[in-house]
């Protein structure tokens, strides 16, 4: 089996990815499958996930080169599980991971790494629609007062599409990011101005309400990870179109135009 994912992508995507060396994340409150952000207990609240989609498919895909290259022209990425993890320098990881989130206002939650992971297919409605919301609110004996507690279970969505998305094959990288403006909040104080039970509904209204600057997150990879890049050329370009993808990696990477894959996919434009 391949250790290979594919990502499809415009030529214009393309170029700004190895222009920028970023992957673009984006949030599940805009992608295709308008469930995704759904939770049972917290609305859409799934939104602070942000992915970056790909596939498990050696075969190429005629849907995909419609669906994600604009329908236009494109190329097909390959790159091996987990590239984020190349030339990772551990020990800046978590200042790195803030820098990301002041560009975009967010706080990027641990593990700071965008996490891998196949998307499990499924009718349970349970798992489409599963419960984040965790609240505690409980009498403190040792100090006679009332303690609360609340966070929000994210480390299961993002994992679960319906059955008719399986022809996808799709594997993602996942980000967990909250609106820097929730965590300034908490830091004020705002939330311990009342009583426990209030103050949670509060949190809980203000973390639905809050918008992002942003319905996506450029992450960084680095440049090594080009090095074992594959491309293959959409069967909707034009020869204008595979002389622009040449020139591109030929500028930005150590692969040579002859080392370019064509698609064995006839389709009319």
């Amino acid at each position: 089996m391949s250790n290979l994912l594919y990502h499809y992508c415009s030529i214009e995507t393309f170029e700004l990815i190895l222009k920028n060396k970023t992957f673009r994340f984006s949030s599940l409150g805009i992608v295709d499958d308008m469930e995704e952000s759904i939770t049972s207990d917290f609305d859409d609240i799934g939104r602070i996930c942000f992915v970056s989609c790909w596939t498990d498919l050696e075969q190429e895909s005629v849907e995909m080169w419609r669906t994600y290259t604009g329908g236009n022209n494109g190329v097909r990425i390959g790159l091996p599980k987990d590239f984020f993890k190349i030339d990772l320098d551990k020990n800046s990881l978590i200042s790195d991971s803030r820098s990301i989130g002041d560009k975009y206002d967010v706080y990027i939650s641990p593990p700071y790494l965008p996490e891998l992971m196949p998307v499990t297919y499924t009718q349970d409605e349970f798992l489409i629609n599963l419960p984040v919301a965790n609240t505690k609110v409980e009498k403190c004996n040792n100090c006679n007062s009332t303690v609360a507690d609340f966070n929000l279970n994210t480390q299961y969505i993002g994992r679960f599409k319906r059955n008719y998305w399986s022809g996808q094959s799709e594997w993602r990288y996942r980000l967990i990011a909250v609106p820097q403006e929730y965590h300034r909040n908490n830091s004020r104080g705002k939330y311990l101005k009342g009583k426990p039970a209030e103050m949670i509904e509060l949190m809980k209204s203000d973390l639905s309400k809050m918008t992002f600057k942003n319905d996506y997150i450029d992450y960084p990879f680095s440049e090594e990870v080009l090095d074992n890049l594959e491309v293959l050329l959409s069967p909707l370009n034009t020869e204008d179109d595979n002389t622009k993808v040449a020139e591109l990696v030929e500028s930005h990477t150590n692969i040579r135009s002859g080392e370019l894959n064509k698609s064995n996919i006839k389709i009319r434009y």
